[in-house]
This record gives structure tokens, sequence and C-alpha cells, in this order.
């Protein structure tokens, strides 16, 4: 940075950014004391031609003497961080330096600016840039440590539950894998991964008064309730099992499994078309398993479009199940049981019956099962799961009851191994 060339500027053209500047207060004596000697005071320093880096004290006994301009330097187009940094140098080495508050306060600030650096020399850099000693860096930024350490902690967690290597969520992190490893184990044992769901089920038949919204997007058409997910979690896996969505549209699946302790790996033929906040991988389910997923999981929870009861809702691609035909239909279901046969230790699919206009269904519960024992599962349960909120209108029940029809009211869950 040159500091030679001096220029004069309008005094109220300079601009005072209290973020980017570190004392917390200035002091009035020193603008007094410096408005007797204003005009033997050396230059005031700026970047970009008018934020103030150092010198506020001569800037406010100029502006207190009504003067007109200010000599300064001008170090140029400088970004925020080289700014605070360069200011924090300045004012800890001459002039009205920083009190011991100040400095204590910046060094925390200075540890999460300087996270692209080690530990060590993150220590060294501020200790350099606030002219004081190592040691008082480290008592200062205990605190700054210590949330510094819940964050990456928090982190690893995440990324060990999105299905990553410790590898490299060692990586990501900026740790060794020995460290990540006693943070997973330790996390792993919290209690809260071992208590049932609130939503929790007694019986075979599964009725939720509403339906939660707190999971996944529920607005999205068809999206499974957060409590079927919840119940099927804690009947068939333990916290750090695997669990895969392949129709992971809404990603209920991915919020509920991660709140549980449980590792996912979730797709979509559109990938996270949807939900853009979430880790869904795009994979047509009808591909066979995903090379990127993990080799094998505890349950696999599929929850496909419903032929033409989904027709027009979904996408529009090649292999969008919600646009087949009948045949086609199971055809595509085959292949998905295929690949899942070997990898998942378990197969969770919950499937609606179509209601034809003349009242008759088409158990596709029990279609899809014959696909299941061609491949080689076998069914564990079949659970009933009302619908948490009446799906017919009043037009509707009337016309039932007019013409001695049912209607339908729940859906099919149905377990395999």
């Amino acid at each position: 940075m040159n500091d030679s060339n001096v220029v004069r500027v309008k005094v109220t053209d300079v601009e005072y950014v209290k973020d980017l500047y570190p004392r917390l207060r200035p002091d009035d004596d020193a603008v007094e004391r410096y408005r007797d000697a204003v005009d033997r005071l050396p230059p005031i320093v700026l970047a970009r031609g008018r934020v103030l880096v150092d010198g506020y004290h001569r800037w406010q006994a100029h502006r207190r003497e009504e003067r007109d301009t200010i000599p300064a330097i001008d170090l140029g187009d400088l970004t925020d961080t080289e700014i605070f940094n360069e200011s924090i140098r300045r004012n800890a080495e001459h002039g009205q330096q920083l009190s011991r508050h100040d400095k204590k306060n910046l060094a925390g600030k200075l540890w999460q600016s300087l996270a692209h650096l080690p530990n060590g020399e993150r220590t060294t850099e501020i200790a350099s840039l606030l002219a004081v000693a190592e040691r008082s860096v480290q008592a200062w930024t205990k605190d700054a440590r210590a949330d510094e350490k819940k964050a990456a902690q928090a982190k690893a967690w995440d990324l060990w539950l999105d299905c990553n290597t410790q590898e490299s969520i060692a990586d990501h992190v900026g740790v060794t894998q020995r460290t990540v490893s006693n943070w997973l184990e330790e996390n792993a044992k919290l209690r809260d991964f071992l208590e049932p769901p609130e939503s929790r089920q007694h019986f075979d038949v599964w009725q939720f008064a509403t339906t939660d919204k707190d999971s996944g997007s529920q607005s999205y058409f068809g999206a499974i309730p957060p409590q079927v997910v919840e119940n099927l979690l804690w009947f068939y896996t333990d916290p750090g099992d695997v669990v895969m969505d392949l129709f992971a549209g809404s990603g209920t699946t991915i919020d509920v499994a991660k709140r549980m302790g449980r590792r996912v790996w979730a797709s979509d033929i559109r990938g996270d078309y949807y939900s853009p906040h979430l880790p869904i991988h795009t994979h047509d389910a009808t591909d066979g398993w995903p090379d990127d997923a993990p080799p094998k999981a505890k349950l696999l929870l599929l929850d496909p479009p419903y032929w033409k009861q989904a027709q027009g809702r979904y996408s529009s691609e090649d292999n969008e199940l919600g646009e087949m035909d009948l045949d086609r239909f199971y055809e595509a279901w085959r292949t998905v049981l295929q690949a899942a046969h070997g990898r998942a230790q378990r197969v969770a699919y919950i499937i609606s019956p179509t209601q034809n206009e003349d009242g008759s269904v088409v158990d596709h519960a029990t279609d899809m099962l014959r696909a299941a024992w061609d491949v080689g599962f076998t069914i564990e349960r079949r659970i009933i799961v009302t619908y948490s909120t009446q799906q017919a209108t009043g037009q509707q029940v009337t016309w039932a009851r007019e013409n001695k029809r049912m209607l339908k009211l729940y859906r099919d869950l149905v377990v395999l191994r």
C-alpha cells in the first residue's frame, strides 16, 4: 500500500462506517486536544476515496474546527475485510490507540474473519494486528473458539447424516478424521434419538389428526405425512442407520430422518427442483441403484406417483411413473424392486388404491406385491394409513350415499424384507 500520495478531501465527504471501524467508543478528550494542533496532525487514511480507515479523532477535530478540507491518504479499492484489518493494525500501533476493551472485543471478530487460516496462524495474525501477546489472543478468543467448535461439530453431524464419508467431512470442516469420528460417536449417544416420536402408533391402522407441517414441503402434491416416516423409522431403523428415498420430491424423509439421527440419501427424477434447500440427488428410480448412493440401506422408502391419480401433477420426464399406463407402471415398479433386492434390508412402500367411476378399485398394493414376491421379497407388515383430513367434498359424500358407493379414505403401507 502506498502512503506517499497525500491529497486534500472535503471533510463532509469522509464516510465513517461503524462496522468497518474497530473502536467501540471514541475519546472526546483526544478530539479536543487535536483541535489545538489541527494543522500539525498527520493525514487521515481512507479507502475507496472516502471510507475512513484511520484517523477518526483527527477527522472529528477538523469537523469541530469547521475546516472544509483535511489531508488524506487513499489506499485504493480495498475490500471490507481489508479495510477492517488495516484499520485495526493502524489503530493498534499509533495515535489514540485502541483500549484493552476494544482489542478484546475485536479479537473475537477477527477470529471469525480469519477462519481460512489454521488456528495457530490465526492467533499469530491477530496478535500482530492488535499488537498484543498471543496468550492474550488465546484468552480473548476462548468463547469464539468454543462457538466455532460447536458450529463445526454441527456441520460434521449434518454432513454425516447426508451420507458423506468421514474423510470428506474432515476435509470440509478442517479437522482430522479421528476428531470427526469422536464427534459423531458423541452425538450418536444423544438421548433425543432414542426416544419414540410423539406420533408413535401402537396398532396396524395409523391415524393422525392432522398432517405435521414442519417437515418437507407439505404443499407438494402427494407429500407423505411426516408422522408416517417417523413411525417407519422408529419401528424399522436405529440411530445411525442409512435410510433411502428414491421419490423424495417434497423432502419430508430427509427432514424427519435427520431429526431422528438417521443417515439419509434421497433422490428424485427432477432432483431438488421442488426443494432446492435440501440435498436431493437427481436420479431416475427405474435406472437401478444410484451409483453415488450408499451400497446398502437399512430401509428404502418408496412413495411412487400413483399411476393416473397423479397424471399431470409431476414432471413430463420420459420415465415419470405418474404419466405411465398401468402395465408400464407395474413394469417400472418391478425394475425398482430388482435394484433394491440385496441392497435394502427392508423396503416400505405407500400407495393408495385407484377408485373407478363404477365404485370398484384398482388395488395397487396387492398388485405391486406380486412383483415383490417374484423379485425375492417377503411381506413383513401391511398397515392401513388413514388420510389425516376428509378427502371428499360434501357433494361427493351425497353422491356416494345416493348411488350406494364407498369413498376411498386410506392408503396402504407395505413393509417388505
